[in-house]
């Protein structure tokens, strides 16, 4: 009765990434797929804008920078000699290359450990930073889907197969979610004990640039998809959002790197009014823009830091370098 009791909760993910991803092949099957045409793909890849494509790019530039920005915060409240300076490359690298492989707490958790570490950085340390550089993201998940339920949910509801009341009251419930943890974090002080583990909770000024981040970082992403969407669609930005992020979830659900496949499958279904071709179309670039560009620069960063990392004497210049500026902040 005790081994079954253990192995079902660790089977409930797994089967829910399958069902997900089988969901997202039946819909490709007996819908979306008919729909697609490679050529029809092709000419709408053709006809989006060079100038979306631009304003995308600067979108994606600011979307990393805020996280560099916030890792190299959380390097000044983290105990350990982590510059801001190597922190901001090590958020870079974690959120471009983690988004990329997906599971990015882990992906992106290694590539911190391997930079931190080896400045002597203490494995719990390094733990806080991984915990406190997870927050933003869903945070601005949570309050952008909130706002877009409670402001737009007549005209969200029917592109979500929901209705309004329903739409309504899931907007509330993120708020008086969001409410609650920021009242924990006013509130309590030192780390939450549950069970036999210790949790940190951030300082109230680091929550409060935790949220900012994840929502420029929500909103950003968002952003460079419906930039690229086809000129005169009937689609306010605030209807989209809601799209934009229960697609998210649906990919990061699904356990896939950057729930390729199901994302698409979701915008595809919950955009009708626009051709099925012009959103792959659409996708295919947002993904270029916001993941793939991105990830090719941080894994050539990663290979020249590794190189010039093995070099002695620029090793013990970096870790003199890191431990002066980490005493000086």
């Amino acid at each position: 009765m005790t081994k079954k009791t253990f192995r079902v909760p660790r089977l409930l993910p797994l089967a829910l990434s399958a069902l997900i991803v089988a969901l997202a092949l039946r819909f490709l099957q007996h819908g979306g797929l008919r729909q697609l045409n490679v050529a029809d793909v092709l000419r709408a890849l053709h006809e989006i804008p060079l100038g979306g494509a631009v304003v995308g790019a600067c979108l994606a530039v600011i979307l990393y920078g805020a996280l560099a920005l916030c890792e190299a915060i959380i390097s000044g409240v983290v105990a350990g000699p982590v510059s801001p300076r190597r922190a901001a490359m090590g958020g870079f690298l974690a959120s471009s290359i983690g988004h990329v492989l997906g599971l990015g707490a882990v992906s992106g958790g290694a590539i911190r450990y391997r930079i931190y570490s080896a400045v002597g950085t203490r494995p719990l340390d390094i733990g806080k930073m991984i915990l406190l550089a997870a927050i933003p993201y869903p945070a601005g998940l949570g309050i952008l889907l909130a706002a877009s339920l409670l402001i737009q949910a007549d005209a969200a509801a029917p592109l979500l197969h929901t209705s309004a009341a329903l739409a309504r009251g899931i907007g509330l419930a993120l708020v008086v979610t969001h409410l609650g943890y920021l009242t924990l974090v006013l509130r309590h002080r030192g780390p939450l004990h549950i069970g036999r583990y210790q949790v940190p909770l951030p300082t109230p000024r680091l929550t409060a640039i935790q949220y900012v981040v994840g929502v420029i970082e929500v909103t950003c992403g968002a952003s460079i998809l419906y930039v690229l969407l086809p000129a005169g669609i009937d689609l306010p930005f605030t209807v989209y959002m809601g799209v934009y992020v229960v697609s998210i979830l649906a990919g990061l659900a699904s356990g896939l790197p950057a729930g390729i496949g199901v994302f698409d499958v979701a915008m595809v279904a919950l955009l009708p009014n626009v051709p099925p071709a012009q959103v792959t179309a659409v996708v295919i670039v947002y993904r270029g823009l916001l993941e793939l560009i991105p990830a090719l620069i941080a894994l050539t960063t990663f290979a020249a830091y590794e190189i010039w990392w093995r070099l002695p004497p620029q090793r013990a210049r970096a870790a003199a370098v890191d431990a002066a500026e980490a005493d000086a902040d």
